[in-house]
């Protein structure tokens, strides 16, 4: 493969990553290739390997940089993120396709299974902060004093444990999915270094 197909075809497989990143890795290989004075009958593929295995590359990478961003910040949006470019990585790279649907069905499957419960759990949280403030009204209702107080006590006790409950609950949730997010960059960091390994042996 020329270099004129290969950077045809590298940019094609490099759809989806931000274009910050999509222009630094273009022009990283047209100056590569520039510098290194490589005609346009040369086959490219033996110094740098396929469009497939170097897209799968430059997109792991930044799924390894939004891991990590996931990791230290946290966030709906980094994680999502990070979710993204770990699938687009699988998609990217050299391996069988149904083995990749299989692995990202699996990661989805987990993924949903605690976005599910944690929502359950989110629900159940701002209902029995609904349930305190429905307690408010009935005060007005109430006959004696001693009433009065175990309505307020109720209501109190229903706003503060929902709220509470609520923060937890997200708290768990992130970190959850800051787990999942860890353990999947590990096994692609070993996956990696495996891979480096190989090559140089």
């Amino acid at each position: 493969m020329n270099k004129n197909r290969f950077i045809s075809e590298l940019s094609r497989k490099l759809r989806g990553i931000p274009k910050q990143d999509y222009d630094d890795a273009m022009n990283y290989y047209i100056e590569y290739f520039m510098d290194a004075g490589i005609g346009d009958d040369e086959d490219v593929t033996a110094r740098l390997g396929t469009p497939d295995e170097v897209a799968a590359r430059i997109k792991e990478e930044y799924g390894n940089k939004q891991i990590v961003k996931a990791s230290k910040e946290g966030g709906v949006k980094n994680s999502s993120k990070a979710i993204w470019y770990i699938l687009l990585g699988l998609f990217a790279a050299p391996i069988a396709f149904p083995i990749a649907i299989a692995i990202a069905a699996v990661i989805f499957a987990v993924l949903a299974t605690v976005v599910i419960v944690i929502a359950a759990l989110l629900l159940s949280s701002v209902g029995v902060v609904i349930a305190g403030i429905c307690a408010i009204p009935a005060i007005f209702w109430a006959e004696t004093g001693a009433q009065v107080m175990v309505l307020i006590g109720i209501a109190c006790v229903g706003i503060s444990f929902g709220s509470l409950m609520c923060i937890l609950f997200y708290k768990l949730g992130s970190l959850i999915v800051r787990g999942i997010i860890r353990m999947i960059g590990f096994i692609g960091s070993k996956k990696r270094a495996k891979r480096e390994r190989r090559a140089m042996q």
